[in-house]
């Protein structure tokens, strides 16, 4: 398997390249756009790979994505989780709940992970060349180091706000206790947002990967007794919105176009 880590030190924003070697083709996951489409092209193209899917973990709020422009210039798929039907106003490939993608020798299962949207799925990968063990996730906003992404960024808008915050709240903590916290011990975890963040709390940590056994040990959102008093640590350690989210996150919903880049 190829794996690259795009670090947006401005945003703190992760974003992914998959690749398979043999199969001379790859995955692009949460491209932003302030890298640009041509960036992801280019670091494919070093590899030797095309790219053959762009996929998101989720509508993002604190970044324009890239996304639609950037399958459309490779002529692939643009994937999103199912949920974002008739949520978002352009054209998809919807993902479910256990849903595999395959590129080559690598697997992507899809991990149905509301929460922090409706629609957020986690990828989990593993690398057939090597063995059946699961490898890493990639986490989206989901499970951060240290902390969870926040409940609590809604558009503002009662056909699109399809779950409020206690709602999402609810299903980030079981999205993470029965879903991402029963994969094995030894899993990787690779979150969207580290460190300065402002889509988790005060206790994000700056370091940009993790483990499952490591978050259940030490996540100090999770640690939290039950859901209550998850849901009242989320507002207390909450970071101040970001920057601009509901235009950032209408421009990710299709419901107006993007700014031309200066």
């Amino acid at each position: 398997m190829i794996f690259k880590q795009f670090r947006y030190e401005p945003l703190s924003q992760a974003s992914y390249l998959i690749g398979c070697a043999r199969a001379k083709e790859a995955f692009v996951v949460d491209p932003i756009a302030d890298l640009s489409p041509d960036f992801y092209v280019l670091e494919a193209a070093d590899l030797g790979l095309s790219i053959k899917g762009v996929l998101e973990t989720h509508v993002h709020a604190d970044f324009v994505s890239c996304a639609r422009e950037l399958a459309e210039m490779n002529g692939c798929p643009r994937y999103l989780g199912e949920r974002a039907r008739g949520y978002v106003r352009y054209d998809f490939a919807p993902l479910g709940d256990g849903d595999v993608l395959e590129l080559g020798q690598v697997r992507v299962k899809v991990i149905a992970t509301p929460g922090h949207t409706p629609e957020h799925v986690a990828y989990l990968l593993t690398d057939s060349a090597r063995g059946d063990d699961p490898w890493c996730v990639l986490t989206g906003d989901s499970l951060f180091l240290g902390d969870v992404g926040r409940p609590d960024l809604l558009v503002g808008d009662t056909e699109l706000d399809i779950m409020d915050e206690a709602q999402r709240a609810e299903s980030q903590w079981r999205s993470i206790r029965e879903k991402l916290f029963t994969l094995p011990d030894h899993v990787e975890v690779y979150p969207n947002h580290y460190g300065g963040s402002t889509c988790g709390g005060v206790n994000m940590s700056g370091k940009p990967s993790s483990t499952i056994w490591f978050e259940k040990q030490h996540n100090l959102a999770l640690a939290q007794e039950g859901l209550a008093a998850f849901a009242a640590f989320l507002r207390e350690t909450a970071k101040p919105f970001p920057d601009d989210y509901t235009r950032i996150e209408s421009i990710n919903l299709g419901l107006r176009a993007a700014e031309p880049v200066s």
